[in-house]
């Protein structure tokens, strides 16, 4: 089979998309985000793997940002000594949050869907986080 300069330019910037997409499993939730391949904004479908991954970036920074908010909000109404216990908290929950991500997507170690499983995870847990938060 002979590819054509177009179609191989397209079969290349898919596989440099794909690599970059593969990696998310050995990131950060913040490296993650930041990833330049998954920018926003997101695809209109999260069909193909690379496009959920993408789409579990946003969905990320979305979380992310309202955990931010949530933080700052809480620190706000604390004293000094009770600042830095929620520093310190939370420093810990952003390690053990990748930590634990990272290892429930072992069950997909090798297959392509261990950095959609990754990504959701820092998603679903970076949720429960902002909620958590604004308690």
């Amino acid at each position: 089979m002979s590819l054509n300069k177009k179609d191989f330019a397209v079969a290349a910037a898919a596989g440099v998309l794909a690599m970059c997409a593969s990696v998310a499993s050995a990131q950060t939730a913040g490296d993650f985000m930041q990833n330049p391949a998954f920018a926003d904004p997101p695809p209109k479908q999260c069909n193909s793997t690379v496009d959920m991954q993408h789409c579990a970036a946003h969905d990320l920074r979305v979380a992310d940002a309202e955990m931010s908010a949530n933080y700052k909000a809480k620190r706000a109404s604390l004293d000094q000594a009770g600042k830095q216990k929620l520093l310190q908290e939370q420093r810990k929950w952003l390690k053990a949050r990748d930590q634990n991500c990272m290892a429930k997507a072992k069950k997909y170690s090798g297959g392509s869907m261990s950095g959609v499983a990754v990504a959701q995870c820092w998603v679903d847990v970076t949720k429960l986080r902002a909620e958590a938060l604004a308690k």
